[in-house]
């Protein structure tokens, strides 16, 4: 037996001294400490949640923006007179799959009459196929352009979501449909759903509320199956008639707190669930100590209690205000003070250790949310920021950024031919180059699946001279032969380059640069291109 601890515990001291009324006071003490940390802890998992749901459907919805606004842009550019030049027309779409496959399924193009004349690439029992009968076709056909519902493809059996948007001739008239389908699981899509995780019991879905059908989930069993029925779960049922927030629902066995976030292109929402067991163990902890505390303190002498008691528990009532001071946001989330090595302190220390965890998991969120899991490299949304602060900076020191924006040419075969595994070897030793290019200043950026951006600041006059002395280290690095277990393999690396000196967007700088990266590509890949500088102005 541990004779310090023996000594120091507060059941001790209250043997000698308890009273009667300590059963009282003990009983008030757990409603009151188990209802705080429950509804505290709850708020806590559930703001979690809600900033994990929103990530997850503003993620889905750009990559669905993205689809969308690419075939917007070939349903424009198809020249008319290819419906009836079935082989031009079958390598035009040929080469704006390989150039950029968005659809992992391919696109194909449908007459008038919704009969799909060419595909690529091709799939069998697609061509000649009918779909005049899709719900969606008499849209099309008007003029619309339709994201549809996931569905079951005829020609591939698997999991698709279809695009299509109208063909019009010169004149303005339908003459077809160009479409494009995308399997759910495909890399780049909906396939971050599957892989997602939140601790050892969350879970997240993507739901069409129109179809109650559930489109992806990290659960692949329940991919495009039903909701559960009405009344099963209530906050489902909910969200499915249009709530979007968090709340605690059931799956009917289990009690979760859940948060709904839409996925505005799509009318889609994303639920994130996390059973309420996990997400609150310490309240069970806390409700199990005060029940063993009351016990042994309903022993203790009545009259004796009231006269120790305040000096016993001040450490106490000092840690309780300072956790509701900080609760209520008057001071800052700080460790407690630990006064005495008593149950106090233990549970003063146990707070402490729930704070410091919480601190961890928020930062680890907050980390996942700026950076690339692949890579470790900042995301959108970090470029974003740094690209503000970057302008800010060039406009204060009158100096002026560069952006390059670098897209892997030959990635594509090696991915699909080795496997993604060997496509993420790469992609991570394609990082580590273009970090060694990168200077201290520098943000090197992952903005896609081969796409990459460099954000230089603090360049030397004329900017563009040190953007071309970084795009031509880039492209060199690039070039080096990659040694992978299956051969060696060389990529090459287009580049667009736009450079600022002052009063830039930074929208407009990433466009100019996405565009000069294209005109490198058509140029013919391996080298770069610099935006004219107006483009990136607003």
């Amino acid at each position: 037996m541990n004779l310090k601890r023996f000594a120091n515990s507060l059941v001790t001291r209250l043997v000698l001294f308890g009273t009667l009324v300590v059963l009282a006071s003990g009983i008030a003490r757990y409603y009151v400490l188990t209802d705080f940390l429950h509804d505290d802890l709850t708020g806590v998992a559930a703001e979690q949640q809600s900033t994990i749901a929103s990530y997850l459907a503003q993620d889905i919805n750009h990559r669905i923006l993205e689809r969308r606004r690419y075939l917007e842009q070939l349903a424009a550019s198809l020249p008319p007179e290819l419906m009836g030049q079935p082989e031009r027309l079958r390598e035009w779409l040929r080469d704006r799959q390989e150039l950029q496959p968005l659809f992992s399924q391919g696109l194909f193009v449908a007459n008038d009459n919704g009969v799909i004349i060419i595909d690529y690439p091709s799939t069998i029992g697609r061509t000649g196929l009918s779909i005049s009968g899709y719900p969606d076709f008499h849209l099309a056909k008007g003029g619309r352009f339709i994201i549809g519902e996931p569905l079951l493809s005829p020609a591939s059996q698997q999991a698709i979501i279809p695009m299509m948007a109208p063909l019009r001739d010169h004149g303005g008239r339908l003459i077809g449909i160009l479409g494009g389908t995308t399997s759910l699981t495909a890399a780049g899509f909906l396939d971050h759903l599957q892989q997602a995780r939140l601790g050892e019991s969350g879970s997240f879905i993507l739901v069409s509320p129109a179809k109650r059908v559930i489109i992806a989930a990290n659960d692949p069993t329940i991919v495009l199956k039903p909701l559960p029925q009405v009344g099963v779960d209530p906050l489902l049922d909910k969200a499915v008639a249009g709530y979007r927030g968090t709340g605690i629902g059931s799956n009917g066995s289990v009690e979760e707190i859940k948060a709904i976030a839409p996925v505005p292109s799509t009318g889609w929402f994303v639920v994130v669930r996390l059973p309420v067991s996990a997400a609150l163990p310490t309240v069970e902890h806390v409700q199990a100590f005060i029940l063993r505390g009351g016990a042994v303190q309903a022993l203790v002498i009545f009259l004796l209690i009231i006269l120790v008691v305040v000096w016993f528990f001040r450490p106490l009532r000092h840690a309780a205000d300072q956790a509701e001071r900080m609760t209520r946001g008057d001071l800052p989330l700080t460790p407690l003070q630990v006064a005495r090595a008593d149950e106090v302190g233990h549970l003063t220390m146990a707070f402490n250790r729930l704070l410091s965890r919480l601190k961890v998991h928020q930062a680890e969120l907050q980390h996942q949310a700026h950076h690339d899991t692949l890579t470790g490299l900042p995301n959108r949304v970090m470029l974003a920021d740094r690209m503000k602060q970057a302008i800010a900076h060039a406009n204060r020191e009158r100096t002026g950024v560069a952006l390059l924006f670098l897209d892997l040419d030959g990635f594509k075969p090696i991915n699909d031919t080795l496997g993604h595994k060997a496509g993420d070897q790469v992609l991570q030793e394609i990082t580590q180059r273009l970090l060694r290019v990168a200077r201290h200043s520098d943000t090197l950026a992952r903005v896609g699946g081969d796409e990459f951006v460099l954000l230089a600041t603090d360049l030397d006059t004329p900017l563009a001279h040190g953007a071309r002395a970084l795009a031509e280290k880039c492209i060199h690095v690039v070039a080096e032969p990659l040694k992978l277990p299956q051969g060696e393999y060389t990529l090459g690396v287009s580049i667009g380059i736009a450079v600022c000196e002052s009063d830039c967007d930074p929208d407009l700088l990433l466009q100019a640069a996405d565009k000069a990266m294209y005109d490198a590509k058509n140029k013919g890949r391996g080298c770069y291109v610099i935006a004219v500088r107006d483009e990136t102005r607003a």
